[in-house]
């Protein structure tokens, strides 16, 4: 079965689980459960769609705010020790584990699996969903919080 975005898999260390809390939402656009958000300069979460960089959080429930900053959503917040499991865009992917270091996104909500250049997240391992595309695990290398 394809993942509904990206999935918190396990930590690395076996111990814990990602914080989950309230983000106000920036973008006045639907949210789905599993999308990647990055805090903005104005305090507001919105969704990332490219060219992966900083990442804050992960969507944990559907929501499409009135307008920007009106509507607040639980988001699981990300640090580097926390692998989270997501549905490619390919059958196959050309990351090597560990190595890979810019893998990138398609969309908010899926992984690019020929991009490994553009992205911030590190290639951990693979399998395959129902749909015959692989389903990747990956650390996000470039988190707001837990960079230090």
């Amino acid at each position: 079965m394809a993942t509904r975005g990206f999935e918190f898999a396990y930590m690395l260390d076996g111990v814990g689980s990602p914080t989950i809390k309230d983000l106000p939402l920036g973008q006045t656009t639907a949210y789905k459960e599993g999308d990647v958000v990055t805090l903005q300069a104005d305090g507001y979460g919105d969704k990332q769609t490219a060219s992966l960089g900083e990442v804050t959080g992960i969507m944990q429930e559907a929501v499409t705010p009135a307008s920007a900053g009106a509507t607040s959503a639980k988001v699981a917040f990300v640090t580097r020790n926390q692998v989270w499991r997501c549905s490619t865009d390919a059958t196959t992917t050309t990351a090597v584990v560990g190595n890979t270091k810019k893998l990138d996104l398609a969309d908010q909500n899926t992984i690019d699996a020929d991009d490994i250049t553009n992205g911030s997240m590190i290639f951990v391992s693979s399998d395959t969903d129902d749909e015959g595309n692989a389903i990747a695990y990956v650390i996000f290398s470039d988190t707001t919080f837990g960079n230090t």
